[in-house]
């Protein structure tokens, strides 16, 4: 079987992989390598000697042995996996003693692609340059999150607005204060390949893989994050998936719970022969949600295979396919709705449907003992058809009178007082309808060589990353439709009955494509200068994006970016505490959103795109200690914003100008006493500020000026207060997990409306707090049953106000209260063979 530790190798997991060149007559040394943390084997670790610039060695087995055949002279043994610290032996063939030897690894921070990810259930940091949280496979099986964006909104820095908060298909976290709007500020990846529809013109998280496929995750907020891109403002997230095990076998897993929640998930590995081995992983889930004609529906299916290609060399392939269905809707709710019945939902006939297919390579080799290369190709396919019943507002006391006679209620202008509730119009609909296509190759190498006579490890590497967008909004004619058209009848034709009734039909159709091509170089240095490290850094981004809007004679607009990205981190280590600090240029392209709101190619004499892209200076400091009851990793930061682009409706403004976030954050996990069976405590918290330095907007209070100045308020979306607190237990084989979370109120939007009118969507939203917990169970050696609840108290809560417009003219202009996540109950049983 595949330990936890082989569970959570990332992609470049044989990247180091020396090469077994020996004879038959030379003398034979073997052993064992374990975790130091568990006990556990490591499989595929490296175990090797170098003779005069040759690598000899041999691979752990899937116990944890080796064997290796070694010149008579040699003197050291080296031993290497990836999430641990190399481990020096020195022998002597010739004196025996070199059978039975025992190497014990300490954990390190993981690699990925590069860069140092910190492994903190591992307990040891090193000598990461910048704050960074790892996620790993036991956490995740002990929290059993309905999706990833509960996960991730347990990291520091990092808030969740809510959209969807069962399924959690489309994910939407800020990190450091930045707009948690569908995620398009961060750069989400898995297995070091970006997962994001169109990562250049269109980020925004309308796909987020199942987290019951996932075996981890990594947050990197510090200046590593430039050796990624383009989103290298926030931060990087990155899934990581499960390697095809050594051996046959596998697993099978049953969740059920309330609001009709199920899920079923298998995979079946290890089947194939010595030179390659595959994995095909299986999932099924639906559930009710937590409001009426929420259900939804998701089919996943992966195939992996790891092929040795040579003795140094190695391709892993993944295919990936997921089907969803649901009845999500922008519609929320009114502030009656919400206090009346906060699962609330009038809309039964609208429909997201998501369809996507992707498939990457990974294939390493080492070229010697200093050189190492990977390169990676990925290809995706993503279609989303959104249908959605357009909105209008009735009196609430008429509610009762439209579900009998929709034709007998009048309906009111969005600024009409009075108790009012938003529906659907029972006429009509409209479909956003996006296919994007992203494909993409890089090569990286990674050159250990000294430096004048100082150690130093050089990665330099460049993409080549292609992508188109077909944007469509089409109005259909009922709301049920499913095919529609591009125009509606003259709007001030008297005998259209359709435009007369309901202003929102005026809405424009949309058919435009949106296409990039990007070239990113990317380069770092690491240099040991004893106890300090130093890691500068650069990463160079062009691309070009076109725009052919196909309702105005196919007119192209057009414009080539670019930008240089420097960054540096630094790392000294103080016995068991490092202090580490870093400075990198932060960097968001210009998306299809932006561009919509700016009016891409608006200013044609100029070549096209009229707004800058955002960018910022990041700054870091912080330390991190490590011991045997306490590990903590407390930092601080600050980020200065240029040419902020807006979020939300209705606040179109051309790059704002500038604003600020700065903060603490603090991860600390503590240990009431030395032992296996000892209650961990686990906190997480953020302190955050944000400020715009310079900006103006149109007003939603005063009228008749062109703009007003909002210097000085807060960024909408940014807590100043976020705080996660678990206590875990292991009692025998259980294991115990109590939570709590409390979030502080925010603005929702750049004007700081504190006062709610009534349809929703002005306003703050509170501060929430909620509490959870589990229970796992093991029955016999390969049977876990576990209980999980989210929301015990089923506290009712503001999730979000999403699309918050305080300007609106119709009600589907903007989408009103969103409810988080309500009380969740499941119980699941996973079998492994």
């Amino acid at each position: 079987m595949v330990t936890l530790a082989n569970a959570r190798f990332c992609v470049l997991a044989l990247l180091l992989m020396p090469v077994a060149l020996v004879g038959q007559s030379n003398p034979q040394i073997s052993g064992r390598v374990i975790a130091a943390s568990s006990g556990d084997a490591v499989v595929g670790a490296t175990v090797s000697v170098e003779i005069e610039g040759r690598v000899l060695g041999t691979i752990t087995d899937a116990n944890g042995f080796f064997a290796l055949q070694v010149p008579e002279d040699s003197g050291t043994l080296i031993v290497r996996a990836l999430g641990y610290a190399d481990s020096s032996v020195a022998i002597d063939p010739l004196s025996g003693g070199v059978q039975g030897i025992q190497v014990t690894l300490t954990a390190a921070p993981l690699r990925i692609g590069g860069v140092q990810v910190l492994a903190a259930q591992e307990g040891s940091y090193e000598r990461l340059p910048g704050a960074a949280t790892s996620l790993p496979a036991v956490a995740l099986r002990q929290i059993q999150a309905l999706g990833t964006q509960e996960l991730l909104e347990s990291v520091p820095g990092i808030y969740g607005a809510a959209d969807d908060g069962f399924g959690n298909a489309r994910l939407s976290i800020g990190i450091r204060g930045l707009n948690p709007r569908r995620s398009s500020r961060i750069l989400v990846l898995e297995d070091g390949i970006p997962i994001q529809p169109a990562v250049y013109v269109y980020p925004n998280m309308y796909y987020n893989p199942p987290v019951d496929r996932i075996q981890g995750v990594e947050v990197i907020k510090g200046s590593a994050a430039i050796r990624f891109g383009p989103q290298t403002m926030g931060g990087v997230i990155n899934y990581i998936t499960s390697r095809p095990r050594l051996e046959p076998g596998g697993s099978v897993g049953l969740t059920l719970g309330e609001n009709g929640y199920a899920s079923a998930f298998a995979e079946l590995g290890g089947f194939g022969s010595d030179r390659m081995r595959s994995e095909i992983q299986l999932l099924g889930k639906r559930g009710d949600g937590f409001r009426q004609n929420n259900e939804f529906e998701q089919l996943n299916g992966t195939l992996k295979t790891t092929i040795r290609t040579g003795p140094r060399s190695t391709l892993f392939l993944k295919a990936n396919g997921d089907y969803e269905e649901s009845g999500a809707t922008y519609t929320g709710l009114t502030e009656f709705s919400f206090n009346s019945d906060p699962s609330f939902n009038p809309k039964a006939n609208d429909q997201f449907s998501v369809r996507r297919a992707s498939l990457d390579a990974i294939y390493s080799k080492v070229h010697g003992p200093n050189l190492s290369a990977l390169t990676r190709a990925y290809f995706s396919v993503f279609d989303r058809r959104w249908w959605r019943e357009n909105d209008v507002f009735i009196r609430a006391s008429q509610l009762g009178a439209y579900v009998s006679d929709p034709a007998s209620v009048s309906f009111l202008a969005p600024f009409d007082p009075g108790d009012k509730v938003r529906i659907g119009n029972g006429r009509d609909n409209f479909g956003i309808l996006r296919t994007f296509y992203a494909a993409g190759v890089e090569q990286a190498y990674t050159w250990s060589h000294g430096l004048e006579g100082l150690g130093a490890e050089l990665e330099i590497g460049a993409r080549l990353h292609g992508e188109r967008f077909i944007d469509d909004r089409v109005l259909g004619d009922s709301p049920t439709a499913r095919v529609g058209v591009y125009t509606m009848p003259d709007p001030d034709d008297p005998e259209n009955d359709v435009v007369a009734r309901n202003p929102a039909a005026k809405v424009t159709a949309k058919a435009q494509n949106y296409e990039t091509v990007a070239l990113a170089l990317f380069a770092s240095e690491r240099i040991s200068l004893g106890a300090l490290e130093v890691t500068p850094g650069v990463r160079f981004e062009v691309f070009e994006q076109e725009r052919v809007d196909r309702l105005a004679g196919s007119r192209l607009d057009d414009r080539t970016t670019a930008v240089l990205l420097p960054g540096l981190g630094l790392n000294w280590e103080l016995g068991r505490t490092n202090l580490f600090g870093g400075i990198h240029r932060g960097f968001t392209p210009p998306s299809s959103g932006t561009l919509n709101v700016v009016s891409f190619g608006s200013d044609v004499e100029d070549g096209g795109l009229d707004v800058e892209a955002e960018k910022s200076w990041n700054l870091e400091a912080g330390l991190r200690t490590s011991g045997s009851l306490l590990t903590t990793e407390l930092s601080g930061f600050y980020i200065r914003i240029e040419d902020l682009v807006a979020a939300g409706r209705g606040t179109a403004f051309r790059n704002l100008g500038m604003a600020r976030t700065y903060g603490v954050e603090l991860a600390t996990s503590l240990r009431a006493f030395s032992s296996e069976n000892s209650p961990v405590a686990h906190v997480s918290y953020t302190y955050l500020q944000t400020e715009v330095l310079d900006g103006r907007i149109q007003s939603a209070v005063v009228n008749n000026v062109p703009s007003v100045d909002i210097s000085g308020n807060e960024l909408p979306y940014a807590p100043r207060h976020n705080v996660t607190l678990a206590v875990t237990q292991r009692i025998g084989g259980a294991s115990l997990r109590a939570d709590y979370r409390y979030v502080d109120d925010v603005f929702t939007d750049f004007e700081n409306l504190d006062y709610t009118t009534g349809r929703g969507d002005t306003g703050p939203v509170p501060a929430y707090s909620v509490i959870g917990g589990s229970l796992q169970l093991p029955i016999g050696q390969a049977l876990i049953a576990q209980l999980t609840v989210k929301n015990a108290l089923d506290e009712i809560y503001i999730g979000s106000r999403l699309h918050s417009n305080p300007r609106q003219t119709a009600a589907n202009q903007s989408s009103g209260i969103l409810p988080g996540a309500r009380r969740q109950v499941n119980v699941s049983l996973r079998y492994s063979f």
